[in-house]
């Protein structure tokens, strides 16, 4: 039984129009299924699913309904669909999306649903119970978010040069602004104002415990404590997103989405700098851990890997999936560790490594049927400017401005490096895909939707 089943007399065909009363069940059928499909597109928006894949998964419950010709547009605020009914005229439905976090498990069940949905292994009245469910549930535990940023933020101190000492206050300061961050969701708080409360906090805690720490006779490095703070908030699956929008045809939506990710890094920069500005007299920096050889590739490697585990925490990401992607993680900073060794070029590095991380996502994406967001951000965190973006907004503040420059440069090319890379990738796959691009999976999801439906009919006659 669908969603036609539950609308239509036996023996009559949605697509028959033959009637004002058949035409009225048409319109009633297909309300209803625009918001079952606007319910899972702007679940998947509110977990940080791109657009072009709400897009898609709107436009399969659609078509898997009966419907011959639908449009989607997709923002990350709303999604507006319309389906062209039999005499001519279009039933649209808008639905705005308020709520935005990066859910890794919840967005992997949307997707699910969709699925099945698509597939007819459950009913309508199922899935529009399954979403209700779905809108309800977090599909996480507050401990477990901010564990992650616990361990993010102490693994990336000493990935980017910190000692063992700077563990324990990188990790208190990201913990506690993981449990802020929750805080501020609950309140509908607007999202730059958040980001820089948020980083604000994290700084000025980030400065008194370093100083506390060194009272207590521990080499405790501020820098290297406010820069694994930062991983937790730099907004790298919003510019993932927003490149892989763009280069899939999506330039509207991936330019608000780039604009989004900008607007966040400059509230992150306010909120560090205004701490390390009004607090400049308490700061005491220390040089970071120098470590060559085999020391260096050790510490670089293990903290990489603990502090991509974080952010899968921290986004929510099903512990099975972190396991199956964790080697995409070593290998991937691996790569990136002999280029730089043997190449020194930031770009090159970032663009290769990249390549290798995203090749992987989307091959695990279609083997475990899950988004390859989640096998992708964890992978490429390590390239995300953190360090850079710390050293360019101190140059700023201290008013050496010739190293901001340089460490604004060097972020710039981080960030071109993986991008570029993510939307070669996510091109390639849609090259080598047999239906050859978006407009032919649309077309190709039509065709087997009307397939099916006229199956559907000859079954029941």
């Amino acid at each position: 039984m669908d969603i036609i089943k539950d609308n239509i007399p036996p023996g009559q065909s949605v697509a028959a129009n033959t009637s004002a009363a058949l035409s009225e069940l048409e319109r009633r059928h297909f309300d209803r299924v625009l918001a079952l499909a606007l319910e899972i597109g702007t679940g998947l928006l509110s977990c940080g699913a791109s657009v072009s894949r709400v897009e898609i998964a709107v436009e399969r419950v659609c078509l898997s309904c009966g419907a011959e010709e639908v449009n989607v547009f997709a923002l990350p605020s709303m999604v507006l669909c319309s389906i062209k009914l039999g005499d001519g005229s279009e039933v649209s439905q808008m639905k705005r999306n308020y709520d935005v976090s990066n859910n890794f498990r919840k967005m992997e069940r949307y997707n699910q649903l969709s699925r099945d949905f698509c597939a007819k292994k459950i009913t309508a009245s199922e899935a529009e119970a399954q979403v209700r469910a779905l809108r309800g549930d977090k599909c996480c535990k507050n401990y477990m978010v901010v564990t992650g940023g616990a361990l993010l933020s102490g693994a990336f101190a000493v990935f980017f040069g910190g000692g063992l000492a700077d563990i324990l206050p990188a990790a208190i300061v990201g913990g506690v602004m993981a449990w802020v961050n929750i805080l501020l969701s609950r309140r509908d708080f607007n999202s730059y104002a958040g980001t820089f409360v948020t980083s604000f906090l994290g700084g000025i805690l980030s400065i008194l415990l370093s100083r506390l720490f060194i009272a207590c006779g521990m080499s405790c490095s501020v820098s290297m404590i406010m820069i694994g703070t930062i991983m937790g908030v730099v907004p790298g699956l919003l510019i993932c997103n927003a490149v892989r929008d763009m280069f899939s045809g999506d330039i509207y939506s991936g330019a608000f989405e780039f604009l989004n990710g900008v607007l966040a890094i400059l509230a992150l920069a306010a909120g560090y700098g205004a701490s390390l500005f009004l607090l400049r007299g308490v700061v005491e920096y220390i040089e970071p851990a120098v470590r060559v050889g085999a020391a260096y590739y050790a510490y670089s490697v293990i903290s990489c890997f603990f502090g991509a585990c974080g952010v899968a925490l921290l986004f929510n990401c099903a512990p099975k999936k972190i396991a199956v992607g964790a080697g995409n993680i070593i290998f991937t900073y691996v790569i990136y560790l002999l280029l730089m060794e043997f190449n020194g070029d930031i770009f090159t590095a970032n663009f290769v490594a990249t390549l290798f991380a995203a090749t992987v996502a989307e091959a695990l994406a279609r083997v475990f049927k899950a988004p390859s967001t989640i096998f992708l951000v964890p992978a490429i965190i390590a390239f995300v400017p953190g360090g850079s973006l710390y050293y360019a907004m101190n140059g700023l503040v201290t008013g050496e401005m010739s190293a901001a420059v340089d460490y604004g440069k060097a972020a710039g090319l981080s960030l071109l490096g993986f991008s570029v890379a993510i939307s070669f990738v996510s091109a390639l796959f849609q090259l080598t895909h047999p239906l050859k691009g978006k407009a032919a999976i649309k077309r190709f999801l039509r065709l087997k939707a009307q397939k099916q439906n006229q199956n559907n009919i000859q079954g029941k006659d």
